[in-house]
């Protein structure tokens, strides 16, 4: 079992001071974020290398953004709680930085970091219950982990505006296929 997972590329990061300590100025401290750590029930925490050199563990995502906007708040950032401890995280080359806007709790422009949060056992308690996280970067510098089900992609080469009615016809896939 692995609580702490590396990201495939470390990001350079904004850290709102408030969760530094209660004696920290207001602001931010600029922050290499590289890896994540991941417990059951619990929103992903972030460990980031700060400016004077400390290495801090278990920042929530609310903390961190490409900017120096903490507009949203750790609900809307990631919706559904680790599903486990055992974390898996792969680089999606073809999805970086593809864009992508969410559709469900808010609406922003977006942009897919390319990395995505699995659980290795593949799904909790039910197959439908299987969300691999996204994690996108939002147009405020903020970033998301967001199931698949609350995103949608742009790419102008492939997808069609007309197929989208077809959404309405997709179901939750409830079904696992095993090998003989």
């Amino acid at each position: 079992m692995s609580r702490h997972a590396n990201l495939p590329f470390h990001i350079y990061v904004n850290v709102d001071n408030k969760f530094l300590g209660e004696k920290m100025p207001s602001g931010t401290t600029p922050a290499i974020w590289h890896s994540v750590y991941c417990r059951s029930n619990q929103i992903l925490m972030c460990h980031v290398l700060l400016e004077s050199g400390a290495n801090w563990s278990g920042l929530p995502i609310q903390a961190i953004s490409l900017k120096e906007n903490f507009d949203y708040s750790e609900d809307a950032l990631m919706p559904w709680a680790s599903m486990g401890d055992d974390l898996d995280i792969f680089h999606s080359k073809y999805l970086e930085g593809l864009e992508c806007e969410p559709i469900e709790i808010f609406t922003s422009k977006a942009r897919h970091t390319g990395i995505i949060f699995d659980w290795k056992d593949g799904f909790s308690r039910y197959p439908q219950e299987h969300k691999p996280l996204n994690m996108i970067e939002l147009e405020n510098g903020q970033f998301a982990f967001l199931p698949n089900n609350y995103l949608l992609y742009k790419d102008s080469h492939f997808i069609s505006k007309n197929a989208r009615e077809n959404l309405k016809y997709y179901k939750r896939g409830d079904k696992v296929y095993w090998g003989k």
